[in-house]
């Protein structure tokens, strides 16, 4: 996949990158998390997005009626806009769901 890059590096006391990456349209499809620290934010973008037939909403996360983040399969030319509207609204972010892992580099 080429749709991730990093404007500029952070890191954690332990030397992991804690960089958020920018996502980059490109063919193909992915997981994206989209999460909002307000609600009610959220659930009005989950309704908007039922109209969208290129996002299917995999499962929320969160309190049941107050979720903080959606699961969403989603073109990647998609997740691209949706990440240049959030960041001129400023309270929503989209990103690339990664497999979880408890130590190092090896997904659970």
């Amino acid at each position: 996949m080429t749709f991730i890059r990093h404007a500029g590096r952070r890191r954690s006391s332990d030397n992991k990158d804690l960089t958020m990456p920018i996502i980059q349209g490109g063919p193909g499809r992915g997981r994206y998390l989209v999460s909002s620290g307000d609600s009610a934010r959220l659930s009005g973008f989950v309704a908007e997005a039922e109209r969208m037939p290129d996002l299917q909403l995999l499962h929320t996360i969160g309190p049941q009626g107050a979720p903080h983040t959606a699961v969403y399969e989603m073109p990647h030319a998609t997740a691209a806009l949706l990440s240049q509207r959030f960041a001129a609204g400023g309270d929503m972010k989209i990103e690339p769901d990664q497999p979880l892992s408890m130590f190092g580099d090896t997904p659970i």
